[in-house]
């Protein structure tokens, strides 16, 4: 047997035993313009996240069919540069090539697309901003990040497992700063189903979260 023939057998055996569970998350972020609201935030957000993936752009791996028919749902091995995918694999460039979105990285909306377009009817509704992305299930401490330059907002999501599936949402104005105190922030741990629509609501802001197991 060669020698990349047993590599591939070894990453196909690796992947049916430690395959882990990928979530899509999709999100949306909203202001109403006619709230205004004399409410004082005393409270200050207690927040210090142990580990931190930052959401990166949108960008596209090119990854062979074969490939991805063997192991695609190895988080580990997706993580793979693509010049090694086609080491192991032994495809040549004139072979299929399938476009997958790798984990952590920007998509457009796909099951909460149409509840965009609802609300941009609405004249007192404001889309700040709409994000998805792939992710596996986190320990109760590790954060997925993304960060809004235009709107300035901070956005951080922990999926986890704790008998049940659980989110923890952490969403401000603004970034985390040792020499700044955010008063205005949505904190909140909640019991979360499979391809349930949450909504996490302030008077600042609203936050629309789909988890869906893929």
């Amino acid at each position: 047997m060669s020698f990349n023939k047993i590599i591939l057998l070894f990453l196909f055996f690796t992947n049916a035993s430690y395959a882990e569970e990928i979530y899509k998350v999709e999100v949306i972020f909203i202001k109403f313009n006619d709230v205004t609201t004399d409410e004082k935030f005393i409270k200050n957000l207690n927040f210090i996240p142990q580990s931190v993936e930052e959401l990166k752009e949108n960008e596209i791996e090119l990854i062979p069919q074969k490939f991805i028919d063997n192991v695609l749902s190895s988080v580990d091995l997706l993580d793979l540069d693509i010049n090694e995918i086609q080491i192991i694999t032994g495809e040549e460039d004139n072979k299929p090539i399938t476009e997958i979105y790798n984990l952590y990285k920007y998509e457009n909306l796909e099951n909460l697309d149409f509840l965009t377009g609802r609300l941009r009817w609405r004249d007192n509704i404001e889309i700040l901003d709409s994000i998805s992305w792939y992710q596996p299930v986190k320990s109760k401490n590790e954060y997925t990040f993304h960060f809004s330059d235009k709107n300035n907002i901070s956005f951080y999501l922990n999926l986890y497992q704790s008998r049940y599936l659980h989110l923890n949402l952490k969403v401000f104005f603004g970034k985390l700063d040792l020499d700044r105190e955010i008063k205005e922030f949505i904190d909140e741990d909640r019991r979360v189903k499979n391809s349930e629509i949450n909504y996490f609501d302030h008077p600042s802001m609203g936050v629309i979260v789909k988890i869906d197991k893929t």
